[in-house]
């Protein structure tokens, strides 16, 4: 029967801890980053807004206020998410899925992401064909897009991140073998 040494076992643990560190500082970076576009969506849009004299800028700036509104309260419960991830106690499962988790998030973020941009375009083109309010479309649709265009930037930056780390999971499965009576862990150096 293979037993794991104790050092074997410790390296596996901090090994976990040491990628779920990581995996949070990246969305630690990410929510500090979604925060300042937020703040800064919601400033610049608010005196836009009383400073345009344009409809169209109007709603641009509105709408981007409105946004930064939305991704100020994302990054908070982002920040509260990492916070009570922070607390866990850390074991494999729990970190691997929380990685794993993570990934699916920001995939279906960047369909959004491009669903946005999408929908931006199509207010944009009811802006030259609507006659009711077209400075309320195209002012909306820039917006859209604009706030679509970063956030796809943005999404797809925390990914690659994130990736960075997968191959040490993938490493980590490498390195465990499993018998018929428990398994070990052996760390190649």
């Amino acid at each position: 029967m293979v037993r794991p040494s104790c050092s074997a076992q410790m390296n596996l643990r901090d090994t976990v801890k040491e990628y779920n560190k990581q995996r949070l500082i990246i969305n630690l970076k990410g929510m500090q980053v979604l925060t300042g576009w937020g703040i800064a969506n919601t400033a610049v849009g608010a005196a836009g807004y009383f400073a345009a004299k344009d409809d169209q800028w109007k709603y641009f700036h509105g709408m981007n206020a409105a946004w930064g509104i939305v991704n100020t309260g994302i990054a908070a419960y982002g920040f509260s998410r990492i916070k009570n991830q922070a607390r866990e106690r850390v074991d494999f499962n729990k970190a691997y899925n929380h990685y794993k988790q993570d990934k699916k998030v920001l995939l279906v973020n960047m369909g959004l992401d491009v669903a946005y941009i999408a929908g931006g375009y199509y207010l944009m083109n009811l802006g030259t064909t609507d006659h009711n309010n077209p400075q309320l479309y195209l002012g909306f649709g820039r917006s859209i897009m604009i706030q679509g265009a970063f956030l796809l930037a943005f999404d797809n930056i925390l990914l690659l991140s994130h990736n960075k780390y997968s191959g040490h999971w993938a490493t980590i499965l490498d390195e465990m073998r499993f018998t018929g009576n428990g398994f070990s862990y052996v760390h190649t150096f």
